[in-house]
């Protein structure tokens, strides 16, 4: 049990450290061609999640990724796996409720969103190093929502 003030900025850091103590560690994924550690130098993620219309002035999409490996930096370029084509990832955010930040960097276990100009699908991995496809993650088909004759 803690006690301690966010307000007053009691016990807030001594709070941290403990929950970083306790938190686990990001894990080894698996993928097709075996396993890729988090340790690994090599920038890799998946796209797990695509939201659409989250800014109410415009219709943007953003696809939510998760870093397995090494460290992204806002405006790389990494591989596209499923394209086979590099893309630049610029615009990364960080999102807290209804507040969205840019990110500058981030590391394996983050998740950053990305702006999606249509090419992202869930399952899609980023990477610089090799061409990997992320196992586990799944794919939905598309669903008939209305028919208009």
């Amino acid at each position: 049990m803690f006690f301690g003030s966010a307000l007053t900025n009691f016990a807030v850091e001594p709070f941290l450290e403990s929950f970083l103590q306790m938190a686990p560690p990001p894990t080894i994924r698996a993928t097709t061609e075996g396993t890729v550690e988090a340790t690994n130098p090599d920038f890799s993620g998946f796209v797990f999640k695509i939201q659409a219309n989250m800014d109410t002035s415009h219709r943007d999409r953003i696809a939510f990724l998760r870093l397995c490996s090494g460290r992204f930096s806002k405006g790389m370029e990494a591989r596209h796996v499923r394209l086979q084509k590099n893309v630049r990832l610029k615009n990364p955010s960080s999102f807290m409720a209804r507040e969205r930040s840019t990110v500058e960097e981030a590391f394996a276990g983050d998740i950053i969103g990305l702006y999606d100009p249509g090419i992202f699908r869930i399952g899609d991995t980023l990477t610089t190093g090799a061409g990997v496809t992320f196992e586990g993650i799944p794919l939905f088909s598309p669903e008939l929502f209305r028919r208009i004759r």
